[in-house]
């Protein structure tokens, strides 16, 4: 599925995200080299390795996850 986050400097920031394991996702960058491993937690979505991406940035991408999977449900 294709999504994006926001770098206040960059702007939006394009890529492919991908199912890994059952809470876990690869955001793999279009227009930026990023490579970044998102979870979700019952609390919300987190990025363990790449601390640099802000938790906003980590949710925006998130959030685009959860609507794509609620259009096309995922078994």
């Amino acid at each position: 599925m294709e999504a994006y986050f926001t770098s206040p400097i960059l702007g939006q920031i394009f890529g492919t995200v991908t199912r890994q394991r059952q809470d876990s996702y690869r955001f793999i960058g279009k227009n930026v080299l990023v490579n970044i491993e998102l979870r979700r937690l019952e609390a919300g979505w987190i990025c363990e390795q790449d601390q640099w991406l802000h938790n906003s940035q980590v949710e925006e991408i998130g959030k685009q996850i959860d609507e794509a999977e609620h259009l096309n449900p995922v078994n």
